[in-house]
């Protein structure tokens, strides 16, 4: 590959992504350079279904526990209406909603609006406003081992942390920025690739927080940790 040939290619992926690698000791137009980002871009691919699953299972896990908890009590209301939101929360909400009536007319179900709320949504009922004692439409004194069965001792402010540092992950992948980017620089090209290792190994044990038993399957009939593990160690020693 001809150093304008690089050149060619490096433009048409966009520079400002590029220098992230630049920044990490690969020279500008090279072919090093554009290994190193489709090998990364390869390792980040690894990342997609296991976010997918944990998105499913955190709002299927969440909206399952808080329905059936609050129809009990307080039959006809909508726990989703009822509960200490957020500013955040009541836009991501009302976003919701009025994509559904879009797509699903003004009689959508409840299936229809859950599957349109927002993984950040999702996460922030974690935050500290949805755990305010003596609130009647406060839960996680009651539900946390119901939603998060697989949680060993983390207290559920812990637990939002950790949830937090996946949404970054997550909107990084999901908007074509390099997923192990973030505020504390890499030195090199194999701190990135651990740096991914410890990303995604966050999101299976948020999995397992969860689902115990969907984590150990993913793991162990499918395979997914090894094959990610084999991939970064296929591509761990490019310089």
């Amino acid at each position: 590959m001809t150093e304008e040939e690089a050149k060619i290619i490096i433009e048409k992926i966009s520079i400002p992504r590029i220098k992230t690698y630049t920044d990490i000791g690969f020279p500008e137009n090279s072919e090093e350079l554009i290994l190193a980002y489709f090998y990364i871009q390869e390792i980040s691919s690894h990342f997609f279904v296991p976010l997918q699953i944990l998105e499913i299972s955190l709002r299927n896990a969440i909206h399952d526990a808080l329905t059936k908890r609050f129809n009990k009590r307080y039959p006809g209301k909508k726990w989703y209406n009822n509960v200490h939101h957020t500013h955040t929360s009541v836009l991501m909400l009302n976003s919701a909603k009025q994509k559904t009536e879009d797509r699903s007319g003004s009689h959508y179900s409840d299936d229809d609006l859950v599957a349109n709320l927002s993984f950040g949504f999702w996460v922030y009922m974690l935050d500290v406003k949805h755990r305010t004692p003596n609130y009647p439409y406060s839960f996680w004194q009651y539900e946390a081992g119901n939603i998060f069965p697989g949680n060993h001792g983390k207290t559920i402010g812990e637990l939002f942390s950790n949830f937090k540092k996946i949404i970054k992950i997550r909107n990084r992948l999901y908007h074509h920025e390099p997923v192990w980017k973030n505020s504390r620089p890499v030195k090199d090209f194999r701190g990135a690739i651990s740096r991914l290792e410890r990303e995604y190994q966050i999101i299976f044990d948020a999995i397992g927080w969860i689902s115990p038993e969907k984590k150990i399957y993913m793991e162990n009939e499918l395979d997914f940790k090894n094959k990610f593990k084999a991939c970064c160690d296929q591509y761990r020693h490019h310089k």
